[in-house]
């Protein structure tokens, strides 16, 4: 188990991503593959405990594990019942922040662990072959950060699982090369038979990934009974009992499971199940005439499907067996056992050749006419082997060929060489391999040997290799696409938080603002000095309208809420925003708006398409940097089929925004609308703001659809909805008569002196006798005392108990008493639905109106 420090920071979580992909690139192995995972993936993220998993059969088994304690290594569970199988069979990566609340979690595995949150990633493309999981003891979330480094360590895993997987397969390749070799090799020799087929079945036992154990079984003359078994790594006793049993080998092939009446499947089978053996696959051994001369048969103690590389090199043993059989029983000559070597590899990768140096002749099978491209049926000479050497490679071979003829130096002809094809042009990768045959004098009367086609081989190592070169920049380049994500999130994330800034801003301004409008507004009221001093009273109370507009603009910007579609006035939206824009975009660019009065209404959210053409608008003036036009426009419009904005049919009200900029080419345009896409510099925009407008669209049932050219500028366009029903038009403020009579007893709650001030004044001309409280907490204490009241006016957002929160107490110990919620935010969030609102800053009448509902409601 390995200590992780505690505490890692950024750089040094990145450089144990660097060392774990430093060394997957030199892994040869998947299991080196685990093991850098094993040692690497718990530091890079911080977690208590990780598990790599391997998916086997449609099982997920845990090969291993680094945790505070121990986890399920050792374990396998069925692949759809662990979250590392639902990774997998998904190719996804799973977050799970508490695995007792999520109710597919299997609880018996994971009750008696530590862990209460993980991360689980698959590891493999296109299919998941593994599973990586990362896991905590307590509830937690995990950040991208966390997840993202997870599933680096994975692509890292699957390109080193790839790599070991062609080195592998070209080591598998060289290894059933060289086998194929030997077995030749003792096919040609002189030797026992017993102990050439023992090699030759160890040879097959060494290739067989599943372990499995093989025998040659050879039968008499008749064909009926079991003559010779050979079989080196099985029980002596079962061997023994195996000859002279009587089998029927005509039925073919056979395996584990296939047809009860195959004798092979049956007879012996229950032989070697009493030796505690399991019969997995079986073939017949043929003559060159096909005549069934026995069978090889491969077994292990437990029950056991024999997989594609356990017999993958099995035709070629048992033609190979056939041959040696063959020769053994007649005993023919050499140049017959040539002959019925040559017929054993006719279906074979393997062919041969003789060079018959007295006769000048050269004897080709097929297979070898088929490596330099020649049909079956032409005849050769020594001529066509030269000619299809491949140029690079005509100058070795010749010298290598010369080298074996040469009596003083009876050299092994072993070499590789390309051949261009005669007939086809296919280039081919040769392994060739040969003796020369001298008399008594030293002449050499022939040379002959095996060539076997290695192109695949070849093939496979070049890829390997050119693998090999590139995986450092690959890393190099998913590394650069991970920090530049990075760098986009950072950007977005500082976006949000000017939002909830610019909220909080405008949250204090209203605060300010109330008792500045309050008061403007009873001075107003009363007639205070001459008329000069009301002049400057009326221009104040304008200075604050717009400041209470302007305010009202940023905390729409700052608002994150669902839409609220309704009825909206483009039209008037679009010209009451025409200064804001004008002001937003400064002296040099000229603002156009084009809004008739009378167009239909659209379906929309206020606030989020003031914010649209807000954002719109910005992105118009950063693209006339020298100055220019930005025309804002609405009207109507009918949609036939074939649209620009692929919309339904119907009417549709589109709001247009064009600049004279400088205008997006073809490549631009195509990712204008994605999240994080921007041509901006660093720190000068999000990439957030078209891909807001094209999904409020899309949500509106509406489309955007954008026209630009380099130099010509850029028009957007916002198609909505039309509305039937008209919209809403703006509440309207009328004075309430004074009252000088008593209303009754208001208790007033606002933690801010001068907003409290400015309110309480207002109440009293209102007729009400006004008790007043900073704090929630004061307020409760004066209720405690048996301070009687008629109505509670509080603000929202206090320091200790919110406005709501007291409202909530208010109607729990004194029902029906008239509760009326002032706030300096324009959104809902955190507040109680069913409470009356009114929202800073206001007038002394529009506090006398939400009274007065609130009578009414009463």
């Amino acid at each position: 188990m390995h200590i992780v420090p505690k505490g890692l920071d950024s750089d040094e979580r990145l450089s144990h991503v660097l060392q774990a992909s430093e060394r997957l690139a030199l892994a040869e192995s998947i299991d080196e593959v685990v093991r850098v995972l094993r040692d690497t993936a718990r530091a890079t993220v911080g977690a208590e405990g990780i598990a790599i998993v391997i998916e086997n059969g449609g099982h997920c088994t845990y090969v291993a594990e680094d945790a505070i304690s121990p986890l399920w290594s050792g374990k396998t569970f069925p692949i759809d019942r662990c979250v590392s199988g639902w990774a997998m069979l998904d190719n996804k990566t799973y977050v799970i922040p508490d695995v007792r609340l999520d109710p597919r979690i299997p609880r018996e595995a994971y009750d008696p662990t530590f862990v209460r949150s993980l991360v689980m990633v698959p590891i493999g493309k296109p299919l998941a072959v593994a599973a990586l999981g990362a896991y905590w003891s307590q509830v937690r979330p995990h950040n991208r950060d966390t997840i993202e480094r997870l599933e680096s360590l994975a692509r890292l895993a699957t390109i080193a699982i790839e790599n070991a997987r062609l080195t592998q397969a070209r080591n598998r390749a060289a290894a059933i090369g060289a086998a194929q070799n030997r077995m030749l090799a003792l096919a040609v020799a002189e030797g026992s038979l017993d102990m050439t087929l023992e090699a030759i079945v160890r040879e097959v036992e060494t290739l067989s990934t599943s372990g499995l154990l093989g025998s040659v079984l050879l039968l008499d003359e008749q064909g009926r009974r079991v003559q010779r078994c050979v079989s080196p790594s099985l029980p002596g006793h079962y061997t023994v009992a195996v000859e002279g049993l009587c089998l029927d080998l005509d039925a073919g092939k056979t395996s584990a499971g296939d047809s009860s009446n195959d004798v092979l499947a049956n007879q012996l089978a229950v032989l070697a199940n009493e030796h505690g053996l399991q019969v997995c696959w079986s073939t017949p051994i043929r003559s060159s005439q096909g005549v069934v001369m026995g069978a090889f048969v491969l077994y292990h103690p437990e029950v056991r499907q024999a997989v594609p590389a356990d017999v993958e090199i099995i035709d070629f043993v048992v033609q190979t067996i056939g041959l040696m059989v063959h020769r053994a029983q007649v005993d023919v000559a050499v140049r017959t056992s040539e002959a019925r070597l040559r017929l054993a590899v006719d279906h074979a990768d393997v062919g041969f050749w003789d060079v018959d140096l007295v006769q000048n002749t050269l004897v080709w099978p097929p297979q070898t006419k088929a490596m330099f491209g020649i049909s079956a049926d032409v005849s050769v000479t020594l001529e066509d082997f030269y000619q299809g050497l491949h140029p690079h490679d005509r100058r070795a071979t010749i010298e290598a060929f010369t080298a074996a003829m040469d009596p003083d130096r009876r050299a092994l002809y072993d070499v590789d060489y390309r051949t261009i094809g005669r007939e086809d042009g296919v280039v081919r990768w040769v392994a060739a391999k040969g003796r020369a045959v001298f008399d008594e004098h030293g002449r050499c009367l022939r040379v002959t040997g095996t060539a076997m086609d290695i192109t695949a081989r070849k093939n496979a190592h070049d890829k390997l290799r050119e693998l090999n070169a590139t995986l450092e920049g690959r890393v190099a380049q998913a590394i650069a696409e991970r920090e530049e994500v990075q760098l986009a999130l950072r950007q977005s994330q500082k976006m949000e938080a000017m939002g909830q800034l610019t909220g909080g801003v405008a949250h204090d301004f209203n605060n300010l603002l109330t008792p500045i409008v309050g008061t403007l507004d009873m001075l107003q009221r009363r007639g205070v000095g001459g008329e000069r001093e009301q002049r400057l009273i009326s221009g104040a109370v304008q200075s604050a309208d717009r400041a209470k507009t302007l305010v009202q603009r940023l905390l729409a910007f700052a608002r994150r809420q669902p839409l609220q579609a309704v009825a909206v006035n483009v039209g008037k939206l679009v010209s009451d925003m025409g200064d804001l824009l004008a002001s937003t975009t400064g002296p040099q660019i000229k603002v156009v708006v084009d809004a008739p009065e009378h167009l239909p209404a659209a379906i929309a959210d206020v606030n989020q398409l003031e914010m649209a053409l807000l954002n719109l608008s910005v992105n118009a003036r950063d693209a006339m940097l020298e100055g220019g036009t930005l025309r804002i426009s609405a009207c109507t419009e009918s949609i036939e089929a074939g649209h620009r904005s692929g919309l339904a049919v119907g009417n549709y009200l589109c709001l247009s925004v064009a600049d004279t900029g400088s205008g997006m080419d073809a490549a631009t345009l195509s990712r204008a609308v994605e999240p994080f896409f921007s041509t901006k510099g660093v720190g000068q925009g999000t990439g957030l703001g078209l891909s807001m407008v094209h999904g409020l669209a899309s949500q509106l049932n509406g489309a955007l659809t954008i026209q630009s050219s380099p130099g010509l500028g850029t028009n957007v366009e916002l198609w909505l909805p039309r509305s039937v029903a008209l919209p809403a038009e703006a509440l309207r403020l009328v004075d309430t008569p004074e009252l000088s009579s008593s209303r009754g007893v208001a208790l007033l709650v606002d933690d801010e002196e001068l907003v409290r001030a400015s309110t309480s004044y207002m109440l009293a001309e209102l007729g009400y006798c006004v008790i007043e409280a900073a704090s929630g907490e004061e307020a409760i204490a004066l209720m405690d005392t048996g301070e009687a009241f008629d109505l509670l006016i509080t603000d929202h957002l206090m320091p200790g108990i919110s406005g709501t929160d007291l409202a909530r107490q208010v109607r729990c110990s004194r029902p029906g008493t008239a509760i009326l919620l002032v706030s300096g935010y324009a959104e809902r969030e955190g507040l109680d639905p069913d409470l009356p609102r009114l929202s800073k800053p206001f007038r002394k009448n529009e506090l006398a109106m939400s009274l007065a509902r609130l009578g009414r409601e009463g």
